[in-house]
C-alpha cells in the first residue's frame, strides 16, 4: 500500500515508509505480528494526522521547510511522552485481546474434546450387527451440531474481542494525539 501525499515536495514513498516502520517498531521487540501491526497503525495515525496539521500551517504560513511535514511529525512524535504512552496501552489492548482469543479457543477445543454424544464409543458386537445406520446418522449429525454451535459461540467470541481492541486502539490514538502546531 504506496500512500502518497501530493503537497509541494511532502510526498510518501515506500523509502519513507520503511523509515516510519523501523523507527516506530524499534521498541517493540519480541511482539506478536498482530501487535507490530496494532502499534504501527496506532502511531501512523497519530503522526499522519500531525503531519497534516504542520502542512496546513506551512501552507497558510507560505513557509517553504525543506524537511517534509510527515517527517515532522513523526520526530515529534517519536520525542513526545505519547509514544511510549501509547505503545503501552496498545500493548495492553492486544495481550487483552489475544487473552479473549485464546481462552476463546480453549473453551472451543476443551467442549468439543470432553462432550459426550448419544452412542459413542464401543457397541457390543450382537448390536453393531443389527441395522442401526438411523441411530448411527443421528448421532453424527447430533456431534457435528454441537460443534458447529460451539465453532460459532467461538467465532462470536473472537470477534467481540478483535472489536474490543479496535474501540481499544481508536480511543488510544484520539486521547494521545499531539498537540496542534
Amino acid at each position: 500500500m504506496a500512500l502518497l501525499i501530493h503537497c509541494q515536495k511532502d510526498e510518501l514513498y515506500d523509502e519513507h515508509r520503511v523509515e516510519i516502520q523501523s523507527r516506530l517498531l524499534s521498541a517493540t521487540s519480541h511482539s506478536s505480528p498482530l501487535e507490530n501491526i496494532v502499534q504501527l497503525i496506532s502511531a501512523v495515525v497519530i503522526i499522519f494526522e500531525h503531519s497534516f496539521y504542520i502542512f496546513d500551517k506551512r501552507r497558510y504560513l507560505q513557509d517553504k521547510e525543506s524537511n517534509p511535514s510527515f517527517r515532522v511529525a513523526l520526530e515529534q512524535y517519536i520525542a513526545s511522552p505519547h509514544a511510549a504512552t501509547v505503545r503501552e496501552a496498545v500493548s495492553a489492548a492486544v495481550q487483552a485481546c489475544e487473552e479473549a482469543v485464546a481462552t476463546a479457543a480453549h473453551a472451543y477445543e476443551e467442549a468439543v474434546s470432553t462432550a459426550v454424544y448419544p452412542y459413542q464409543g464401543k457397541l457390543p458386537s450382537w448390536i453393531r450387527k443389527l441395522p442401526f445406520e438411523s441411530f448411527k446418522r443421528k448421532a453424527k449429525e447430533a456431534k457435528e451440531s454441537f460443534e458447529c454451535s460451539r465453532a460459532r459461540e467461538k467465532d462470536s467470541l473472537c470477534s467481540q474481542a478483535h472489536e474490543e481492541l479496535i474501540e481499544a486502539v481508536l480511543e488510544i490514538a484520539l486521547n494521545h494525539r499531539l498537540p496542534r502546531p
